[in-house]
């Protein structure tokens, strides 16, 4: 039947149709409105200023004008070698963590996965760790390990041991953000890669069990691969989060003992808060988005590749002309 009357207008039929489609949409602006708003005022916006304020000469405590610098910021930032220096500290806990973190969250999420009864019980146990505030776990972690009345000293002394200062010592200090940074996230990835096992069908492992895989042979070439966007996953979020690590490391290193343990988040935080360099700053926060953005891409860019490897071709057995490739057939006597 046409929507189209003989004159060349639209039929009541296509007119309450368009009536319909513009109240839907009129209404998905109402319901998003706020939200939008919300998200224009808390983040783009502030995102913006943060831009135009990496350009300026803007100083918090210090009454002056503020003056349009172009790159100057970057360019003082750059040739800075206390930026190197936080940006190799960054990049050394980031390559430590994080791995280990997902070799620990694997090893939970298989542990987990053969449990049948109470499964539920012991991930949330797991999950704690996750669900207490960073600034928590610093003060949790600080008192702990305080060097002169904390449980472990007292307990390593007990044997006999000449226990570190831990937090306060140049040489354990970062090792110790290390352990309180994955004592916390490592039940995040224990989650992401547990969801992963539970997507594998069992007829997955029973066909490896009918060819006679093992267990070794079966996580290797099986699981593992099935898990690797699970763990692509896993691995970027937790990229992304060791940058921003702020809270356990105010509270338990302050950046030291000097600089031992200072990153990017906290040189940019003390350039902000503690200079009030609020230019320098957001130069800072530029450039480690910009670095972000290229390790993520990279991670990203490296797991697509794999994807798009090709199988190993099958080797194809000799055949003589006139025999098919089937197994040979016994004699008949």
């Amino acid at each position: 039947m046409s929507t189209i009357s003989v004159h060349g207008t639209a039929s009541p039929s296509l007119k309450a149709a368009r009536g319909d489609a513009a109240r839907e949409r009129r209404g998905t602006f109402l319901l998003l409105g706020p939200a939008l708003v919300f998200l224009t005022l808390l983040s783009i916006w502030p995102f913006a200023y943060l831009i135009y304020a990496s350009f300026t000469s803007y100083q918090l405590a210090i009454p002056i004008p503020i003056e349009w610098v172009g790159i100057d910021n970057f360019t003082k930032t750059l040739s800075n070698p206390r930026f190197w220096s936080s940006l190799s500290i960054t990049l050394v806990f980031a390559l430590i963590a994080v791995p280990l973190q997902i070799a620990i969250g694997l090893a939970l999420a298989l542990l987990l996965n053969g449990v049948v009864r109470g499964r539920e019980i012991y991930a949330s146990l797991f999950l704690i760790p996750m669900m207490v505030a960073p600034i928590i776990v610093g003060f949790s972690w600080n008192l702990f390990l305080n060097p002169i009345y904390g449980p472990l000293n007292s307990f390593l002394k007990s044997f006999g041991f000449d226990p570190p200062a831990w937090a306060q010592s140049s040489s354990w200090a970062l090792p110790t953000l290390v352990l309180v940074d994955t004592w916390q996230w490592t039940p995040f990835v224990m989650v992401v890669l547990l969801a992963g096992l539970n997507s594998i069908p069992r007829r997955v492992y029973e066909a490896a069990r009918v060819d006679g895989s093992n267990a070794w042979q079966t996580f290797a070439h099986i699981v593992l691969p099935m898990l690797f966007p699970y763990i692509t996953v896993a691995l970027v979020l937790r990229f992304i989060d060791s940058f921003r690590v702020f809270d356990i490391i105010y509270i338990l290193t302050r950046g030291g003992p000097g600089t031992v343990t200072q990153n990017l988040a906290y040189y940019t935080y003390d350039m902000g808060f503690g200079r009030f360099e609020f230019g320098t700053a957001g130069a800072l926060s530029i450039v480690q988005l910009v670095l972000l953005t290229a390790g993520t891409m990279t991670i990203l860019g490296f797991a697509k590749r794999r994807d798009k490897a090709p199988a190993p071709a099958k080797p194809l057995r000799p055949t003589v002309i006139g025999q098919s490739q089937s197994a040979p057939q016994g004699r008949v006597k």
